[in-house]
């Protein structure tokens, strides 16, 4: 009996251990981010572990969120973050709904189509191409258009509506209600742990990315906030922070670090809250019963 206690003791506490381990692997690169954009010139420059800043300053966060290009960026970033996840909402409905219903016509050959896009594509100078035929070279409108339809998630909300009973559906029709009504009325109400779930996964897409930014835009005014990141981090275009008025500039790596937290407030102020329709939206349709 107390062997079986002991058991009953160690056991969790091995487990507790190692999860703190990782946990503390996993939030380390975080705190080490966090301390060094806090800290000031001299500590900054040290070399090591930080864990929390000695020498505690803000001058890192004043210096770049006077840059101008970065509220020009979190605009731009906002934009697409907004208007390329209501777009992709509504492509990936309109686009799995019809698909779903088994009365369809083609549907086979238009999921096939869907699973090709997924397996061949036709590379960076197609897509150029492509991009500038359309006239939306320089324009913001590249960053929420060509990403409007993704067959990834679109094949996820397929998966989805058809774990919807159809005997809701069937129970509409004889109340007299049309395909429109049943989708706004029924469906998408029961779908949206599923919509939050593709929104959050569009939403992080567009926080992060910078490479159709990269390749397509040419105007400052239009960069998001990830290129002008970029550029401070991998390109060190710390010039903006290093005028004649500006005698004694902060650390670059403090500036580097703060870039970093500043871009990342987005992802950290919403995931919080969209976590648990995430965690819902990622389980519902993967078992059908």
């Amino acid at each position: 009996m107390k062997t079986r206690k002991w058991q009953d003791l160690i056991t969790p506490a091995i487990i507790y251990l190692v999860l703190s381990l990782l946990a503390l692997i996993v939030v380390y690169p975080f705190i080490h981010v966090t301390a060094v954009s806090f800290s000031g010139r001299g500590e900054a420059l040290r070399s090591g572990f930080h864990f929390f800043p000695r020498d505690f300053e803000w001058r890192a966060y004043r210096e770049l969120l006077e840059y101008p290009f970065i509220w020009s960026g979190y605009a731009n970033t906002v934009f697409r973050m907004v208007v390329g996840t209501l777009l992709t909402l509504l492509v990936t409905v309109c686009a799995a709904y019809p698909l779903s219903r088994p009365d369809f016509p083609m549907k086979r050959a238009l999921i096939m189509l869907i699973l090709f896009t997924m397996i061949f594509d036709g590379g960076i100078v197609p897509n150029y191409l492509l991009i500038k035929e359309l006239h939306l070279l320089d324009s913001r409108l590249v960053y929420v258009l060509p990403t409007a339809a993704n067959a990834f998630q679109v094949l996820v909300m397929l998966s989805f509506f058809r774990s919807i009973p159809d005997a809701l559906i069937e129970a509409a029709r004889i109340d007299g209600a049309r395909d429109m009504r049943i989708l706004f009325r029924i469906v998408l109400p029961l779908s949206i742990p599923s919509l939050v779930t593709i929104g959050l996964w569009s939403l992080v897409h567009h926080i992060n990315a910078f490479m159709d930014n990269l390749l397509y835009v040419t105007d400052q005014s239009k960069y998001v906030l990830q290129q002008v990141v970029r550029q401070i981090l991998i390109e060190n275009k710390l010039d903006p922070f290093t005028t004649a008025t500006n005698l004694v500039p902060p650390a670059p790596e403090s500036l580097k670090m703060a870039s970093v937290i500043v871009c990342s407030l987005p992802v950290l102020v919403l995931y919080p809250f969209l976590l648990k329709y995430f965690e819902k939206g990622t389980m519902i349709g993967s078992v059908k019963g």
